[in-house]
């Protein structure tokens, strides 16, 4: 009985944090995966999100970080400034947002995130053992991304990312953006010509042209200074803290569902 009780009043707990109107609907929905359809409808943020350079940087530091910490990373006061110290406000906030992404993708057993060929072609250029340890990252994140399921992220064109082959883009696509090939997109004339370094529009026009709905990126000084531009082309520019705010309710609501079945079992 007293463990029922624990149960009942962790989903209570859980089902007090949900928005009201999925609250109400999940409240009254008897059926498990209709619940947990109601959740991603309403709750998933954009899926899958394309890692451009910089912020696999970032989380090869991150990962070298979470590696020498058997206990985990305590981002105390004392830890966070001296995070400040050496990188900045900013991106110390994102760079510990970035590291509990990965852990908490880890826990569900698996990596929203995808990469292309302009990242791996950057990464191939990098002598030094910072590249050796970017092309790792790379490698495992590709094999991630080459083991999905065609029906993980429908709508994703997940063959044109690290395609080394000529492949056949949606003319639909292309003539949105008013070019008859995919080069006129990266094209420095091209629709985004607003993007001053190669590199960039090459991540852009791969994100476009694979139906990839977010780029994430620690890079503020391009990317994320054309964000509105490039959301007017179909595809969001988020950093690390963005993107955590968006999935922390999404985790909330799905650690409710998962309570709510282990406390409907005991029963």
């Amino acid at each position: 009985m007293a463990q029922d009780e624990t149960s009942r009043a962790l989903v209570d707990r859980l089902e007090a944090r949900l928005p009201s109107a999925l609250r109400s609907r999940l409240r009254n929905e008897p059926h498990p995966g209709r619940r947990l359809s109601s959740i991603e409808e309403a709750l998933c943020p954009p899926e899958p999100q394309l890692l451009d350079t910089s912020v696999l940087q970032n989380l090869d530091w991150v990962d070298r970080k979470l590696e020498g910490a058997e206990q985990g990373v305590d981002w105390d006061d004392k830890a966070v400034a001296e995070l400040e110290g050496r990188f900045g406000k900013d991106l110390a906030a994102d760079l510990i947002d970035l590291g509990t992404l990965y852990k908490q993708f880890e826990h569900y057993g698996s990596y929203p995130w995808v990469i292309c060929n302009a990242a791996v072609d950057e990464a191939s250029v990098l002598q030094s053992e910072k590249g050796q340890r970017l092309r790792q990252l790379l490698s495992f994140l590709s094999g991630h991304q080459v083991e999905w399921h065609c029906d993980s992220f429908p709508g994703i064109a997940k063959g044109l990312l690290l395609s080394r082959r000529g492949a056949r883009v949606s003319p639909l696509i292309l003539r949105a953006l008013g070019v008859t090939k995919v080069e006129e997109i990266c094209d420095e004339r091209g629709p985004l010509s607003f993007l001053q370094d190669g590199g960039d529009r090459a991540v852009v026009t791969e994100a476009l042209v694979a139906n990839v709905p977010v780029i994430l990126t620690t890079d503020r000084r391009t990317f994320w200074r054309h964000r509105d531009k490039v959301r007017g082309l179909g595809v969001e520019i988020l950093r690390p803290s963005e993107l955590l705010d968006r999935y922390l309710p999404y985790w909330d609501a799905m650690e409710y569902e998962f309570a709510r079945r282990r406390a409907e079992a005991s029963r």
